[in-house]
């Protein structure tokens, strides 16, 4: 979660090095005053204690330990958080308490999801905890019992050889046993499936892509489609993955469209930075993260 361009967000990462520079100018600046009995000069001396008093309360012991605003600048926690959302995070918690399946986390970046680069923070959702088996099974369509890949009719991920054969460029679609949902709107039945592959006679099951913990696929009602993709254990892909000693599995609610542990691996604890609490921006979705 890079930084960006709004004043706000520049605010929001400002350096501490600036910090202790301009409070440091601002007292020197004071304690020359102090000498100067005109009242503009006890204005000027009373501006800079207030923005000293600020300036450390603000970003040298609020941000760095108890909470700090962040910036949303890419999809893949949508619909939970779109681009350019504003939100506070508590920084604090995790200090005290360890971090629960479902909470939505700002946590830095492994430096293999960022091409080296240091100090990059991500946003995703604490899918799996310490000790946890994480597998991910994508969706599939299964035409007279063989599922359509198979069938040579898709050479990508089923959600887009349906988009293709339904005319659609990029709207979600998620799988649910008797038809497929289409943007959170249109349902699409077995029938009109069948219809779609141009095998209208044929028996067409739909199998909902999951992600499942510890032997029990989870129940998302967050996520608005289904992993287009299969997910395991690095020796063998058709069972769990284990998850170590201050380990966590991070996923992104926009699961065909995020950057998350099932392509970088596990998260280490150290890393993870807060919880995401408060969506303050727009003022059309402020409210609790959840």
């Amino acid at each position: 979660m890079p930084p960006s361009n709004p004043l706000t967000d520049q605010l929001a990462n400002i350096s501490p090095v600036f910090i202790v520079g301009l409070v440091v100018a601002l007292t020197l600046i004071r304690a020359a005053l102090v000498k100067i009995k005109d009242p503009w000069a006890r204005t000027i001396s009373e501006t800079c204690d207030t923005v000293n008093f600020v300036a450390v309360l603000a970003f040298l012991l609020i941000r760095p330990f108890a909470a700090q605003a962040f910036f949303i600048p890419s999809e893949s926690m949508e619909q939970t958080l779109l681009v350019k959302d504003r939100l506070i995070v508590n920084k604090f918690s995790y200090r005290i308490w360890e971090p629960t399946r479902g909470d939505v986390v700002v946590f830095e970046a492994p430096l293999v999801a960022t091409d080296g680069e240091p100090n990059v923070d991500f946003i995703k959702r604490l899918i799996g905890t310490p000790g946890d088996t994480i597998q991910v099974k994508a969706a599939q369509i299964i035409v007279d019992g063989e599922p359509i890949d198979a069938n040579g009719f898709s050479n990508s991920t089923v959600h887009d050889y349906l988009r293709e054969r339904m005319g659609l460029i990029d709207e979600p679609i998620k799988f649910y046993s008797d038809y497929v949902l289409v943007n959170g709107k249109r349902k699409v039945t077995k029938k009109e499936i069948g219809q779609l592959l141009g095998r209208s006679s044929a028996i067409i099951e739909i199998v909902p892509g999951q992600v499942i913990l510890n032997g029990k696929s989870l129940v998302e009602p967050y996520t608005n489609e289904d992993p287009d993709y299969d997910f395991g254990s690095y020796e063998d892909p058709s069972k769990p993955l284990k998850l170590g000693e201050n380990e966590l599995f991070m996923m992104g609610d926009n699961r065909n469209h995020s950057k998350d542990s099932h392509v970088w691996g596990p998260l280490e604890r150290k890393q993870v930075v807060g919880h995401a609490v408060v969506l303050f921006w727009p003022p059309s979705r402020v409210g609790k993260i959840r």
